[in-house]
């Protein structure tokens, strides 16, 4: 797929039509934590995190998007926030709690935030992670369900996932329990999906009900059951493209069949997809946490650094990709040094969350509605590869051009010709061809 991308002399547009860059929304002000989550609720969007900083504001966990930036929300909750859910016109909160023994699923509804039920505890803590954190709420088979570190519920036992009925919590068979073999022992339960009538939760867990599923597994209102041998790692992300379950996190492998942190399955097992994501250092802690389909596009989020394709070829990317009409898109280049975790789509634009090491990061991007889609016959690039000079042909009123490297900055740029002398050094750039209305199409490019 990566040699179809560099190697046809005719790049097709339709295919390849991309954002712009990501910039940078909170510039000269501090985010002091980690935005996890986003989502709307009555008409507003909402984020989440790790942050009670957001663009140089106090907030307490929660913020929201107004003229185009970060503002503190009326909304605040004491911890902070891992997930964001929107039932029966309500929202439900996932908190994380760092020094107390209990934590709650929270519900706000008429601008008044409450508790949903018992509190929950996690009693036979090991490892590093010594508190109930609730990592992800959804709604199935008229339930609320939620999911996290925890094995007691009040006085009853319950492991790792609860469903409320309207009047209290109780279990889902046996629950969850034990860790995927050779990683940290703790249990946690990431996140949950519905489809096909069945739940599927993944994270790291050893168990569910009796059965071994090594990081993720479905119930089907009756009976826990596995997804072939699971992942010899964490799953952080899961969703259906395509009519596929796709699934990502920090695994390398499943039953034998190597994985870059992302993968599908084919019915029977787990296969890898056309790309995956590798370290390109010794240091580099590379995992998929966010997987989230919007518009038939799959967006793809979190410590990321370098997509390897299937013929080993391989190309930069930074916190965030998108996939679509079998095309990656990089964002050109993604954002330097954050994970995103965060994805939502507000006003046609990408509004992306993230950060790493206790410092927060906010970022947006113009998702193409100006972009020009011309046919595959409207312009042609020749030759691509080339050495030092291409030529452009087309039937477009194009009047300039700007060559843009692969982590969006700009290189060059100049009145279009039909033939351009280009002094680049090796590797691959984005061209960008712009008519007089400033509406444009891009192009990628790749020297010798």
């Amino acid at each position: 797929m990566k040699k179809t991308l560099l190697l046809l002399t005719l790049l097709i547009l339709t295919q390849f039509v991309i954002a712009q860059n990501i910039q940078e929304i909170c510039e000269t002000s501090t985010t002091n934590g980690t935005i996890v989550d986003c989502q709307y609720f009555n008409g507003t969007l909402y984020s989440t995190g790790f942050f009670n900083v957001i663009c140089g504001e106090p907030t307490n966990y929660i913020a929201q998007w107004e003229n185009g930036t970060w503002k503190p929300s009326t909304i605040s909750i004491n911890n902070p926030g891992h997930a964001l859910t929107v039932i029966n016109d309500k929202l439900y909160i996932a908190k994380y709690v760092e020094s107390v023994d209990s934590n709650w699923v929270y519900v706000y509804d008429n601008a008044t935030l409450e508790k949903v039920g018992k509190g929950v505890y996690l009693s036979t803590a090991s490892g590093f992670s010594q508190l109930p954190n609730i990592y992800d709420i959804i709604e199935y088979d008229g339930k609320i369900i939620a999911c996290g570190e925890f094995d007691r519920v009040g006085e009853a036992s319950i492991k790792g996932i609860m469903q409320w009925d309207g009047s209290s919590w109780s279990a889902l068979g046996p629950g969850l329990s034990g860790n995927i073999p050779a990683t940290a022992p703790v249990m946690y339960p990431h996140q949950m999906m519905v489809y096909n009538d069945e739940l599927y939760v993944i994270g790291n867990f050893k168990t569910a009900g009796n059965q071994t599923v090594n990081g993720i597994a479905k119930w089907n209102g009756t009976e826990w059951t596995n997804l072939g041998a699971g992942f010899n790692s964490t799953v952080y992300g899961i969703t259906v493209f395509n009519d596929e379950i796709i699934a990502g996190g920090d695994f390398t492998e499943s039953d034998g069949t190597a994985l870059n942190r992302i993968a599908k399955w084919n019915g029977t097992t787990w296969v890898p997809l056309d790309f995956g994501f590798t370290p390109t250092s010794a240091n580099d802690y590379i995992y998929v946490h966010t997987l989230k389909v919007i518009d038939d596009v799959l967006y793809i989020g979190g410590g990321l650094k370098q997509i390897t394709y299937t013929d080993n070829s391989t190309e930069v990317c930074g916190g965030i990709v998108s996939y679509a009409n079998n095309t990656v898109n990089t964002f050109m280049g993604g954002v330097a040094d954050n994970d995103i975790e965060a994805i939502c789509i507000e006003n046609n634009q990408l509004i992306v969350g993230g950060g790493v090491y206790g410092s927060g990061y906010a970022g947006i991007a113009d998702l193409p509605t100006g972009v020009i889609e011309y046919g595959f016959n409207d312009v042609t690039i020749s030759p691509n590869p080339f050495n030092e000079v291409i030529s452009i042909n087309t039937k477009n009123q194009y009047i300039k051009y700007e060559i843009i490297n692969n982590v969006g900055e700009l290189v060059t740029a100049g009145k279009l010709e039909n033939s351009l002398a280009l002094e680049l050094p090796r590797g691959f750039y984005f061209l960008k061809l712009i008519d007089e209305a400033n509406a444009y199409s891009v192009h990628k490019i790749v020297k010798r």
